[in-house]
């Protein structure tokens, strides 16, 4: 059995993404090292983002680039970040919006 390397916090915010494909979603369960995605566009295991995560509340896009689809079912996508470059950002966000998870 494989091991998260971070926490995930129980958030939902609106996500784009472009890779093979491009799409949107709602990202939930985030943490400094990978999210989980709802969203109905088709994603390989393997396959390599570009996240774009939308703040709200007048904050700036967060963009993690590169990101992989590590897993698939139905219409959860299972994504690990392979950058830490948005991890100040992400941190941010989530002492402003996380909950930790029930």
């Amino acid at each position: 059995m494989t091991t998260r390397q971070a926490q995930r916090f129980k958030i939902q915010v609106p996500v784009d993404f472009s890779g093979g494909r491009n799409g949107t979603g709602t990202l939930h369960d985030l943490s400094i090292s990978g999210c989980r995605i709802v969203s109905r566009t088709p994603l390989d295991v393997g396959q390599s983002l570009r996240l774009t995560l939308y703040q709200g509340d007048g904050q700036q896009p967060i963009v993690v680039d590169p990101a992989e689809v590590r897993w698939r079912n139905a219409w959860h996508i299972g994504v690990a970040f392979q950058s830490d470059a948005a991890e100040e950002e992400i941190r941010a966000l989530l002492s402003r919006r996380a909950t930790l998870p029930s």
